[in-house]
């Protein structure tokens, strides 16, 4: 693919509209009640798609 302007424009309007989208989640989190997290739990527990093993996933 080759980084065009236009490419790139769209690329950073992704990418900040996802990092809005988390700091929404994230404020309404802490609005409902939530507590603040260690980094190490933050971490160990994150809510990532999982990712089939490759070859051994069949």
């Amino acid at each position: 693919m080759e980084w065009t302007p236009e490419a790139i424009k769209a690329e950073m309007d992704y990418r900040q509209e996802a990092l809005r989208e988390d700091a929404r989640r994230v404020q309404e989190y802490y609005r409902n009640g939530g507590k603040p997290r260690s980094w190490w739990h933050r971490m160990t527990h994150r809510h990532e798609p999982e990712v089939p093993a490759g070859p051994r996933a069949a």
